[in-house]
């Protein structure tokens, strides 16, 4: 997914935008986050997250696995 979002967004695959709100990832998938996102990311049971962009905001790890190689923020 490319381009700007505003509000929350459910997310799988590769994320390569940038997102102002809320990033959901769904029990049981896998994305790679290698874009931005300015708020909270919520991670759900089960999914796998790369970050290799950045997250600028929370990180809600509610039984997912995180790996990160890129940045982090507040």
């Amino acid at each position: 997914m490319k381009g700007i979002h505003h509000g929350d967004l459910t997310i799988e695959g590769r994320f390569e935008g940038m997102l102002d709100g809320i990033a959901i990832v769904p029990a049981g998938a896998t994305v790679e986050i290698a874009g931005m996102i300015d708020g909270t990311l919520i991670v759900e049971p089960g999914a796998t997250v790369l970050i290799s962009g950045m997250v600028d905001g929370k990180i809600i790890d509610r039984g997912g696995h995180i790996t990160v190689t890129g940045m982090l923020g507040r």
